[in-house]
């Protein structure tokens, strides 16, 4: 199953100032959180061992590992059981509208959802919110 692509984003950009990766930035944030709270597969801790560090360390950014490893898709083979039972409950139901909501782009154009730069004092932003929202799914599992 895929949650999201980033290729979807990238192609409705109304404007060529942003570079395809900008597409990835909201679902690199949410593999960052994944990653860095051991909810990835088996698959990608055995095959991106290296990599899953440099996020977890902050050497890289959910974004990097995402175009750099799993062509831009966010898909349930990449997650744990929790990940996937996680994402399934949150992602698609109010993920997209917390992002929105913490770097203040609701109602905005794609190029607005999208234009959030790709740093580690962002995702520090986003942080609290994913931790708020697994700490009520699990409450309710």
């Amino acid at each position: 199953m895929k949650y999201d692509d980033a290729e979807f984003y990238f192609l409705n950009f109304e404007t060529d100032d942003l570079p395809n990766e900008a597409g990835a930035t909201h679902i690199g944030m949410f593999i960052a959180w994944l990653i860095r709270h051991d909810l990835v597969s088996e698959n990608l801790q055995t095959n991106a061992a290296a990599e899953l560090e440099q996020v977890k360390s902050k050497k890289m950014t959910g974004r990097a590992f995402l175009v750099d490893l799993c062509d831009c898709k966010l898909l349930d083979d990449d997650l744990s059981e929790d990940g996937n039972a996680f994402a399934s409950w949150y992602y698609e139901a109010n993920y997209l509208d917390d992002y929105a909501q913490v770097f203040k782009v609701c109602g905005e154009t794609m190029v607005e959802f999208c234009s959030v730069a790709d740093t580690w004092k962002n995702y520090d932003q986003l942080s609290p919110v994913l931790a708020k929202r697994f700490n009520e799914w699990q409450s309710q599992a």
